[in-house]
């Protein structure tokens, strides 16, 4: 969804109200389970476009730890600023700084590109199913939520291994 805002634009103190509602593909970051609604307020403030809005909807993601595809619950409020046509040279503003990543281009608003940025910027980095979950098996890959694995438990030759008299009760022996 695109929307014009050359008259607000041209207009010092104008403003516009738009209801958006936009389905995220897997494509690139994470997806939605039903479209990421909300409600964006462009004004102009004379200076600049200043969008400022609430966006809610439900990401389906990935535990990073069991890999399980999990939901969550996704609420934002977004604040952008644009330049306009009598924005200080010395303002910085993404649109004239980085116009291919700009959601924003000739006064038209992609609304797609902005809820996806928003939703990219927001979303956990390393996103887990429940804060207990117990990962997969490094041997078997098994999902440990779901139960123990068959495996053996795996010592591993670790540097620190000769340390591990500190935590025990035992007095040390030397070897």
């Amino acid at each position: 969804m695109k929307i014009d805002l050359c008259d607000i634009a041209g207009t010092p103190g104008a403003r516009g109200r738009y209801s958006i509602s936009e389905r995220l593909a897997s494509a690139e970051g994470p997806s939605s389970v039903r479209p990421v609604t909300g409600e964006m307020t462009v004004e102009n403030t004379g200076s600049l476009l200043l969008l400022r809005g609430r966006l809610t909807g439900v990401l389906k993601l990935s535990c990073t730890r069991c890999l399980s595809e999990f939901e969550q619950p996704l609420a934002i409020n977004v604040e952008e600023e644009f330049a306009t046509e009598n924005t200080a040279p010395d303002i910085e503003t993404v649109d004239r700084d980085d116009p291919e990543a700009s959601a924003m281009s000739d006064y038209v608003l992609d609304v797609s590109e902005l809820v996806r940025q928003q939703v990219v910027l927001h979303a956990p980095i390393a996103s887990v199913c429940r804060p207990d979950c117990r990962g997969i098996c490094p041997q078997c890959g098994h999902n440990l939520n779901e139960g123990p694995c068959d495996c053996a438990p795996q010592t591993a030759d670790s540097p620190w291994a000769k340390l591990q008299y500190l935590l025990s009760d035992r007095p040390r022996t030397e070897e």
